[in-house]
């Protein structure tokens, strides 16, 4: 994630907890106008512990880990017309940590067309396993519920 990403973030947690810049400045230790700065994204770098400060101050959680692909190593052949019944847990957690928005729109295609409902456990499963920290899991697990409301008033107007 980019400093810009991290100012605009940090600036819509500040709205949402209705501060001002002074306040949450004050409250993380920074200097009002490095804040502005930040929020604004004009700032080309401020250093680790500066922004940990401002975040905790929000409640972001700073989450480090090894980078991610943007996308998948190989093409989700996983996500063709004909192979909805053999997306294992591996695919789908593949798909969905892996992926971009082109493969989630492929996984959630194959789980509406599969009337057994398999897919849309089986994508449950993962996205249960995958835990708090894995950001695109939880991304995925927030649009899941109204995918699986979309899927089952589908089946009931089919059955």
């Amino acid at each position: 994630m980019d400093l810009r990403t991290i100012g605009r973030l940090i600036g819509e947690q500040r709205r949402a907890r209705k501060l001002t810049l002074p306040q949450l400045a004050a409250s993380a230790g920074v200097a009002r106008s490095t804040l502005a700065a930040l929020e604004a994204g004009k700032l080309k770098e401020l250093g680790f512990n500066r922004v940990a400060r401002i975040c905790a101050a929000v409640e972001l959680a700073v989450d480090v880990r090894r980078p991610t692909l943007d996308a998948p190593l190989m093409a989700h052949r996983h996500l063709t017309d004909l192979a909805g019944r053999e997306l294992t847990k591996a695919a789908i957690d593949d798909v969905i940590s892996r992926g971009n928005v082109i493969a989630w729109r492929g996984l959630v295609r194959a789980m509406r067309a599969d009337d057994s409902g398999r897919i849309l456990g089986r994508i449950q499963e993962v996205v249960r396993a995958s835990g708090p920290h894995d950001a695109k899991a939880r991304a995925f697990a927030l649009m899941l519920p109204k995918l699986k409301q979309h899927t089952s008033a589908k089946a009931n107007r089919r059955g």
